[in-house]
């Protein structure tokens, strides 16, 4: 819609048509032309019918410009209408942007303040002209209305200059409304409340009568507002009660700074902290246990929450020495607003954003304190936690809002610890933006101390303090907040000014020692060796496990004696290294590392620990003897008398298939580190113990939350150890590159045939590959059954088929080894001459 509206253009009256004239004398000289020509006085009927053809001519033009006329005023009456809505449209909305620029005393006490120094006051509603809004010539007497509509605005604000003082004539009641609405007014622009005299004021710049309830008249205006003389309003009206509320919002008296406050020790034998002032200025002492047990705190964005709560942490640490009061500050919004505090000798813990395994230990460690000072009480026969020597727990959470939105699971905590916190001394102070919603009712029943600062609604102001007034508060005036403590009317306070330096207030007798701390903090994500105990003999410790439900962390035993037999699982980058690194530094071992023949003969040694990383891929390198390796080292698992036994498993994605599943029912022990959830559970861990997000390390023990220490050096690996020098003599040589082979027996002086041909003298090698000896298997297999075989390269079945199915396995032998395989004797590893 635009600013400015027209006129529609008005219809003009059609011209009637006129008399056919030449329509008439043509048709009857055409009748007589034709009555002469064919000799027919008939034709001479038809010069009757032209006049009466031109007749219904005239008649039916005149008809048709009636019709056109009495429909362009349709239309043109249509226009008017739209027009007339599209201004009363303009003119709502001119009229509702002017009550919006400039509210009244009554919409300045119902909705939310907001100061604005040097703005008008406003002192009723009245018409006033305005630029046209309708254009055009008007020639009906409802054109005429409408222009007259068009230059003037209905109800809007009658306003003065702010600095113009006034008086009020009239009837004191009505007289008295007025002078209290112009304080309103003057309030908005000031900051403070001053009542103008009713009674006529020859200083007065403005002297106002007030006729009636929709009647008042300036009598009076100074030299430079003689434009209001004369000028009628429908003057604006505030009641004493509104008024009073207005002063109780705005307190004359400035929030002094938190020093000050502390300066002098508040009064009271709870929990007493001096942190506000009211409306004079007079400091208010707020006793959490005797006004509490628990409080809300509500307020919206800008309001002053954060420098609320550091001012009352600092308060109540300033009046408590750590033996009496131990507080745990949770900080649900992201911010830093207790890093400040955490240095406080009372602060136990300061969290922030708890994930899914935090929010765990939450419930479990603080329902663990409960227990524990239930059982305190109950073994000193006390009714409450005065005269048992622990100190009052205050827990202080900032947007409690979003730790419930974000943890669902704490609700039922919350309400727990209020119910049966006042006996226990434990103290809730729950922050919010909107109480409503967001804390439970029979949660919110325990929480009889309420301060509310700025909120948007009346309905929070009303749920948190009975009254209104919290909606109020003028944005400028942070801190401000309405204070309900039970057994007294709500009040306006103001809460102090908290600086940096205030930590430094805290005295310094209460830093020489720290409270208890009843939130057992979360394993650590590196654990150093000296966090250990010593072991016992036979326990090897390979880090901590978490108990938050016994609010106590114990070290990780692995009884080596007794539970020989220890699997290791986790996915890269879970720490898998690390633990065996710690495993090997507590049994004096070596991981077999990445030489194949290295952990194939530890695996044929029970005598000796063994200790293998990563056991999918030796059994990969191996080859051949990957499911020989499996099987010997099932033998060994199930041996007693075998040295001990670690393996390390990567996450076995695809785990049903895998020839490694026979294994895990063979281990006493299982560290499962970081896996995804089905690769825990097949391998046997809790579901419960499962969680997403862990560090390098981190694992379950046994269904229980584990952290593994840190050894002091890396994971030592086993070394090679060389294979013994061929002896000189006498050998069949078996090997898939045999040619390479006899090269070097020749450089290091050794004769060499091929196969079938007459053996030489010592030293010497009949040679070839398994094909050519498959081709003279009878002679050579005669052969080998006096002479030792040197196999090189050849596959296990391919061994068997050539020298037997009774020949053994050949063992896994390093680049320059080769398996000597002799009769009557077990396969062994040696190094061929250079």
């Amino acid at each position: 819609m635009t600013d400015r509206l027209d006129l529609p253009p008005r219809p003009a009256r059609p011209e009637a048509p006129g008399f056919p004239l030449l329509g008439v004398l043509a048709p009857l000289a055409g009748s007589i032309a034709l009555a002469l020509a064919l000799q027919s006085p008939a034709m001479l009927l038809l010069a009757a019918l032209a006049p009466v053809v031109a007749v219904g001519a005239v008649l039916d033009g005149r008809f048709q410009a009636r019709r056109r006329l009495r429909r362009d005023t349709a239309a043109h009456e249509a226009a008017l209408d739209g027009l007339e809505a599209d201004l009363e449209r303009l003119r709502t909305e001119r009229e509702a942007a002017l009550r919006r620029r400039q509210p009244g005393p009554a919409e300045l006490l119902t909705g939310r303040w907001r100061p604005a120094p040097g703005a008008e006051l406003v002192l009723g509603r009245a018409d006033a002209p305005v630029a046209p809004l309708v254009g055009g010539r008007a020639a009906t007497e409802r054109e005429q209305a409408l222009l007259a509509a068009g230059r003037t605005l209905r109800g809007v604000p009658f306003t003065v200059p702010g600095t113009t003082r006034v008086a009020v004539e009239g009837q004191p009641l009505l007289a008295g409304a007025f002078a209290r609405a112009v304080a309103v007014a003057a309030a908005r622009s000031t900051g403070s409340v001053a009542v103008p005299p009713v009674g006529a004021g020859n200083d007065a710049d403005l002297v106002v009568r007030v006729s009636g309830p929709t009647r008042a008249e300036v009598v009076h205006a100074a030299p430079g507002l003689e434009h209001l003389r004369g000028a009628a309003f429908v003057p604006a009206l505030v009641t004493a009660a509104a008024l009073a509320a207005l002063e109780r919002l705005l307190p004359g008296t400035p929030a002094p700074p938190l020093a000050a406050l502390l300066a002098e020790p508040p009064t009271g034998g709870g929990l007493p902290a001096r942190f506000v002032v009211d409306g004079g200025g007079v400091p208010v002492d707020i006793d959490l246990v005797a006004d509490g047990p628990h409080a809300v705190v509500a307020g919206t964005t800008g309001s002053g929450k954060s420098a609320l709560l550091s001012g009352w942490i600092l308060a109540l640490a300033a009046a408590n020495p750590p033996e009496r009061l131990a507080l745990l500050l949770v900080d649900c919004k992201g911010g830093a607003t207790f890093d400040p505090l955490a240095g406080l000798p009372h602060v136990t813990g300061v969290v922030t954003d708890l994930d899914g395994e935090g929010t765990e230990r939450a419930v479990a460690s603080l329902r663990a304190e409960l227990v524990r000072r239930e059982a305190l009480l109950r073994d000193l026969g006390l009714p409450g936690i005065d005269g048992s020597g622990e100190p009052r727990l205050v827990i202080v959470v900032d947007e409690f809002r979003a730790l419930l939105e974000a943890r669902p699971a704490l609700a039922g905590l919350f309400v727990d610890l209020a119910a049966r916190g006042r006996s226990l001394g434990v103290h809730l102070v729950l922050c919010t933006q909107r109480p409503a919603g967001s804390v439970r009712d029979e949660l919110l029943a325990n929480c009889a101390l309420r301060i509310c600062l700025r909120v948007n609604d009346e309905a929070d102001s009303r749920a948190m303090t009975g009254i209104p007034d919290a909606a109020l508060l003028p944005r400028s005036r942070v801190g401000a907040a309405v204070l309900a403590v039970p057994g007294e009317r709500p009040r306006t306070v103001a809460v102090a000014r908290v600086a940096a330096a205030d930590v430094d207030a805290v005295p310094a007798s209460a830093a020489g020692s720290r409270a208890r701390r009843p939130w057992l903090e979360p394993l650590p994500a590196v654990l150093p060796p000296d966090r250990l105990p010593a072991p016992a003999p036979g326990v090897v410790l390979l880090g901590l496990i978490d108990r938050p439900d016994r609010q106590e962390q114990v070290p990780l035993a692995w009884d080596v004696a007794r539970r020989p037999r220890l699997l290791v699982a986790g996915d890269a980058g879970s720490g898998r290294s690390t633990a065996l690194a710690a495993v090997c530094a507590a049994i004096g071992a070596a991981e077999a590392g990445t030489d194949a023949a290295v952990a194939w003969d530890l695996l044929h040694d029970t005598r000796v620990p063994l200790v293998l990383d990563d056991l999918e891929h030796l059994v990969d390198r191996l080859g051949a003897h990957g499911q020989a390796a499996l099987d010997r080292l099932a033998v060994r698992l199930r041996d007693p008398a075998a040295a001990p036994t670690v393996l390390a498993l990567r996450g076995p994605s695809g785990w049903a298939g895998s020839p490694l599943r026979p294994l895990v029912g063979l281990f006493d022990d299982r560290l499962l580190l970081r896996l995804g959830l089905d690769d825990h559970l097949a391998l046997g861990g809790d579901r419960a113990a499962w969680c997403e997000r862990l560090p390098p390390g981190g694992g379950s023990w046994r269904g229980e939350r584990a952290q593994v220490v840190l050894p002091a050096s890396p994971l030592p690996r086993h070394p090679h150890v060389p294979a013994p020098p061929l002896e000189p003599g006498r050998y069949l040589l078996l090997s898939e590159r045999a040619a390479d082979r006899v090269e070097r027996l020749q450089t290091a002086g050794w004769a060499a045939v091929p196969a079938g041909e007459e053996p030489v003298p010592a030293p010497s090698v009949a040679y070839g590959t398994p094909a050519a000896w498959q081709a003279q298997w009878s002679a050579l297999s005669r052969l080998a059954a006096t002479l030792p075989v040197l196999v090189d390269r050849v596959a296990a079945a391919d061994v068997r088929t050539l020298l037997g199915r009774g020949a053994p396995l050949p063992p896994v032998v390093a680049d320059d080894e080769v398996v000597l395989i002799a009769p009557q004797r077990e396969p062994i590893r040696v190094r061929l001459p250079r």
